[in-house]
């Protein structure tokens, strides 16, 4: 037997013996997160909070609650269907049948429950989990316009239930959510006089609620990212929270035409847990190896809050406080 066939032999037994081998099984979920790296992102992410930022955090964090902080604009039960349904209408002939099933009682999986706000946080709950079904969507009725964002905001996590809580879904599933809420924002401002006037919406007031809905909204998620770079919370919670708020950021970048049909081909994605696809979509390389752009996502994601917080006036005298610093990113392991 000579040298090639010996070696070629003990190969293929190495290699039938290895197989034999029980392999370890390594948490789906960890795979696709670890693939991102979200405790990278996470540091990236707390460490690139600008000075204004952090005073504007610690205004709205000494006026109570973050995550249901109250907005000034009322609006009526419904009216808060009627716009949702406009808006709906808005972006997808599609996905608006199908929600209007669900909030017209036509869907026998999902439920959607709108009754007077309790004061109970904790009972008052969406699930919309597709393991459990009937779903129970639950909008608490509050008489402000937090109502209208959060039936946007629940409705949309019902589109991409149909194969179950996926993996993308998991480490996805607020993306859609809240750049759906951005989208209001926009329909919202592109109100008529006319509609204004017919809901009782005052204009200003209603940019001042917006501005604050976007404000809290990045808190909050500013709050899951320091429990997640910490290890106190809940990472697969922590974690798409902390994501949908940097998917949003370059969401929002897309002229209003493109976003339609891109919200819908992501949600698609994470209906059918493609997370390479979902990420196509939105144009993102969010691969560990990139680190360039996933410096540049986090750099836009604090400049879109900044242009938010900052006074037009101020933003050139503020610039220099800017402590987005890619060296510093790019040492962070």
């Amino acid at each position: 037997m000579n040298f090639k066939v010996l070696v070629e032999k003990l190969f293929t037994r190495f290699s039938r013996n290895k197989k034999s081998l029980p392999q370890p099984n390594k948490d789906p979920y960890a795979q696709k997160v670890e693939g991102i790296d979200d405790f990278e992102l996470g540091r990236m992410f707390e460490k690139s909070i600008t000075p204004e930022i952090e005073r504007t955090i610690k205004s709205y964090s000494e006026n109570g609650s973050i995550y249901n902080y109250p907005l000034q604009t009322q609006i009526s039960e419904q009216h808060t269907i009627e716009i949702a349904k406009r808006f709906f209408e808005s972006i997808d002939d599609e996905i608006s049948v199908k929600l209007n099933d669900i909030i017209n009682g036509n869907n026998i999986d999902i439920n959607l429950v709108m009754t007077p706000y309790d004061g109970k946080e904790d009972a008052n709950t969406s699930s919309p989990n597709s393991n459990n079904k009937p779903l129970r969507v639950f909008i608490p009725i509050r008489g402000d316009l937090r109502q209208l964002y959060e039936l946007v905001h629940e409705l949309t996590h019902t589109l991409d239930i149909d194969n179950g809580d996926t993996i993308t879904r998991e480490i996805l599933g607020e993306v859609a959510p809240q750049c759906m809420e951005r989208m209001l924002d926009t329909f919202l401002l592109e109100m008529s006089d006319e509609e204004m006037a017919k809901y009782g919406f005052d204009k200003s007031v209603l940019e001042k609620d917006i501005q604050d809905r976007r404000i809290t909204t990045f808190i909050s998620r500013y709050h899951n990212t320091q429990a997640l770079n910490r290890g106190r919370g809940n990472r697969v919670i922590d974690s798409r929270y902390m994501l949908a708020q940097i998917y949003s950021a370059h969401f929002n970048k897309f002229d209003e035409k493109s976003k339609k049909p891109k919200i819908k081909d992501f949600i698609s994605c994470v209906r059918n847990d493609d997370f390479d696809g979902a990420n196509n979509v939105f144009g993102l390389q969010m691969d560990r190896n990139n680190k360039l752009q996933r410096g540049l996502y986090i750099s836009d994601t604090m400049e879109e809050i900044r242009t938010i917080v900052v006074p037009k006036n101020n933003k050139n005298d503020l610039s220099v406080e800017k402590n987005i610093n890619y060296k510093e990113q790019e040492e962070i392991k």
